[in-house]
């Protein structure tokens, strides 16, 4: 599957969804291809020329790791090092090479400008051996190689060999894939910021018999950013930007593995002048004004292809393993020190890396004067505000004012404040993240869930799924298309914003299709986040029968507002929480349950939320049942909850939605089954999952249906588009077409269907963690 240059989106600066913006290229990256000159006055190497000053560089460094004399230095080596140059200070960085340490041995590493198509990505590369020797084995009938040996030696069995290892793991993992949008996100940075970190690697022996053989820098670890990057110069030029092994072609379509030599190197930076790219890769001189000239006119291909042609790369010569390792074990310590558990400390998770950039975002605010130091205190938990409703109270009357403002400052794009939403863009785009209001919505989300008291709750994730979905939609956040501005109204009591919400009401003309007031909106966004983070709510217990000793037996049972109602669960609609708010506030029935919902989370300990009518206790799938749907004309539901009589009306028992929920007790107790409400008591015996024997057939059982899925998804992932989209005759027409775009990249899925399912992978995730943790306990008390 070749990528078009049409979907990439750094060639189109005005794009939305770009992460950064492109860093300027004069005074930052080299802007002329490298030029190979020995030094005159110096003895001449084994291959008939002297060294440059960068290889005369290498060869002390050399001789010093070594012990030896400078003149003993391979003139393999320097020739591998000189080819990959680029830039003039590289022979003063080899001067400060030095040695480093891991858990396996010393390496002497100096970090130089590579031009990056003189770079070989790594033979030995342990993360894709399970894939990458299948295709060994069934295309090309070879192994791989696995082995670093002593003196850093990859030997092979010919220069095909290596080539075919290179094309093997290429199809493991496809350096030019443009589809998801991890791979769009790491290509665009490649191509706008260039290779940011180092790259790491050594110049090895490559070798196959004692006639053939020779140096050649390759990664050990940076694989993927120099494989993407040779991809993408290749496609922006239309030319193979993979020249490592160039030296190696006898001009008969054969290779032989031999050492640089001059020549090879001037013939080498001949290739990287490109000269038959579709636009000038390098300025035509080597002059200011040549350069200047170059820069003013250069495409957005031209741009991207220099930021991409050169990186850092701590380049190694030689290891010094400790006792009972290998020169292998060095090279794989170093290759894995952020892949391998216990090399490096733990990454970021998501949370962590979210909660980052909420604090960079609320910091530039302060610094900008959108929000007080007092407010940002009380967004990143430093401040608690309490949940007792306050008039008096500053910067905040109560928790659900408080955490409403957190989306409030960082999401709504607020008229009256028209610069504060763009200096979060700005700031994300700063991050290097999507600048678009989801994740804007996203990045917040994990604070408003810190002032709402839940760090740590297992509801965490339920939470900010449904505020930031929530709020990243305009009908909450482009006040600019709302009646009136409901951000101004949060801050009054409950009371006042429900009058005016009722007042809003009375004057529309069709309670149904009237766009909602500023306070009615107001109302229903309030009701929204007092819910969602109603303690009550989220650790309700439901009755379920009786112990033995005649007292109640409760099951937990979260009945927040979540995003679209844990998995349909009580046969509820799946519709996202704000329509089912913004839909009440369409009535003055909804209106006084939003009045309630609100003020059931703004007293010293929350409460159950009763609907002021009825006085049941309005849980999700209550609320849900009512006002998933437009109310009438009337301004009543247009759909009653018939038969829904409380809590027991959600136990188990046949779903409206098909899908059965597991099976009746045969004590005729229903007790919830699903993996968001377990039974915290001892379990009943009468249920058949509580034999290990069936618990495990129903464990294998969900697994199947999970790769059932995962299989359907891999199969969707890879349908090609029609012939139309294609833009190609019928008749000409290839389905089986390598080239062909897929319909997942061109048509997509709507982010609303993604988002709706969400929160149940979350829980099957949650599921699944918690069964491993149980299982290794249990391991550990045998």
């Amino acid at each position: 599957m070749v990528a078009r240059k049409s979907s990439f989106q750094f060639l189109n600066p005005g794009h939305q969804n770009l992460i950064s913006d492109a860093v300027p290229l004069d005074g930052v990256f080299p802007l002329l291809p490298p030029v190979f000159e020995p030094l005159s006055g110096e003895p001449a190497l084994s291959d008939g020329e002297p060294p440059t000053a960068l290889g005369r560089a290498v060869m002390e460094w050399y001789g010093r790791v070594h012990g030896r004399a400078p003149e003993e230095t391979p003139a393999g080596l320097v020739r591998a090092i000189e080819a990959v140059s680029i830039g003039r200070d590289n022979a003063d960085a080899v001067r400060r090479a030095q040695w480093r340490r891991n858990h396996a041995g010393l390496l002497s590493v100096a970090q130089l400008q590579v031009c990056v198509p003189m770079v070989r990505p790594a033979t030995v590369q342990p993360r894709m051996a399970a894939s990458a020797q299948r295709i060994m084995r069934e295309k090309y009938q070879r192994s791989l190689i696995h082995e670093v040996g002593t003196g850093l030696r990859v030997q092979a069995r010919s220069a095909q060999h290596l080539i075919d290892i290179t094309e093997a793991q290429k199809t493991v993992r496809i350096p030019h894939a443009y589809a998801g949008e991890a791979e769009k996100e790491f290509a665009d940075s490649l191509a706008l910021e260039g290779i940011r970190e180092e790259v790491r690697g050594f110049a090895y022996d490559m070798f196959v018999s004692d006639d053939e053989r020779g140096h050649l820098v390759e990664t050990d670890d940076g694989w993927t950013r120099v494989s993407v990057a040779q991809s993408f110069m290749g496609q922006l030029m239309g030319l193979n930007a993979e020249l490592s092994t160039l030296h190696w072609e006898n001009g008969d379509g054969s290779l032989t593995v031999r050492p640089h030599t001059p020549d090879t190197i001037e013939a080498a930076f001949r290739e990287l002048r490109f000269e038959d790219a579709s636009f000038a890769v390098w300025p035509a001189g080597r002059t200011g004004n040549a350069v200047q000239t170059w820069l003013d006119g250069a495409s957005p291909e031209a741009e991207a292809t220099v930021r991409m042609m050169t990186a850092r790369m701590d380049i190694g010569i030689a290891v010094r393993p400790y006792r009972s390792n290998s020169d292998h074990d060095v090279v794989y310590a170093d290759m894995a020190r952020f892949h391998v558990k216990g090399q490096n400390p733990t990454l970021w998770g998501k949370a962590d890396d979210e909660a980052f950039k909420a604090r960079t975002v609320v910091n530039d605010l302060v610094r900008r004067d959108y929000l007080t130091e007092e407010q940002r205190d009380v967004f990143f938990g430093d401040t608690e505000v309490p949940w007792a409703d306050d008039p008096a109270r500053a910067p905040y009357r109560s928790r659900v004012v408080a955490t409403t403002h957190v989306m409030v400052s960082t999401v709504v794009d607020d008229p009256a404040l028209a610069t504060r939403y763009g200096v979060v863009r700005e700031t994300l785009k700063r991050l290097r993240v999507p600048n678009s209001p989801l994740q804007a919505a996203t990045t917040t989300a994990s604070l408003a869930g810190l002032v709402a008291g839940l760090e740590g709750d297992g509801e965490m994730g339920q939470f900010t799924a449904v505020i930031a979905r929530s709020f990243r939609k305009p009908e909450l956040r482009d006040i600019g298309q709302h009646e009136g501005n409901w951000t101004e109204l949060i801050e009054r009591d409950v009371e006042v914003i429900a009058a005016g919400a009722r007042r809003e009401l009375d004057a529309a003309s069709s309670a149904q299709r009237a766009p909602l007031g500023a306070h009615q909106r107001a109302l229903a966004v309030l009701a929204l986040v007092a819910h969602a983070a109603n303690p009550a709510l989220r650790e309700y217990r439901m009755t379920v029968g009786t112990n033995t000793d005649g007292s109640p037996r409760t099951v937990r049972y979260p009945s927040s507002m979540t995003l679209t109602g844990r998995g349909g669960r009580g046969g509820v609609m799946k519709v996202e929480a704000d329509v089912v708010v913004l839909n009440a506030a369409r009535s003055r029935e909804g209106i006084d349950q939003l009045e309630a919902i609100v003020a059931a989370a703004s007293v010293e300990e929350p409460v159950v939320p009763l609907d002021p009518a009825g006085g049941e206790e309005m849980l999700e799938e209550w609320l849900r049942q009512r006002w998933a749907n437009t109310s009438g004309t009337d301004g009543r539901p247009e759909r009653a909850a018939d038969g829904f009589t409380g809590p027991s009306a959600l136990l188990p028992g046949p779903r409206t939605d098909g899908a059965d929920r597991g099976p009746a007790l045969t004590t005729g107790v229903a007790v919830p089954l699903w993996p968001d409400t377990p039974v915290e008591e001892e379990p009943d015996t009468a249920n058949p999952l509580s034999d290990p024997g069936e618990w495990s057939k129903a464990i294998i059982a969900l697994v199947d249906d999970v790769d059932t899925l995962a299989a359907h998804a891999s199969v969707l992932a890879q349908i090609p588009v029609d012939a139309v989209r294609a833009g190609v005759e019928e008749e000409e027409y290839d389905p089986e077409d390598p080239d062909l775009p897929r319909m997942i990249d061109e048509f997509g899925i709507d982010p609303e269907v993604e988002g709706s399912t969400d929160e149940s992978i979350e829980n099957l995730r949650r599921f699944l963690r918690q069964g491993v943790m149980a299982y290794l306990k249990q391991q550990a008390r045998r």
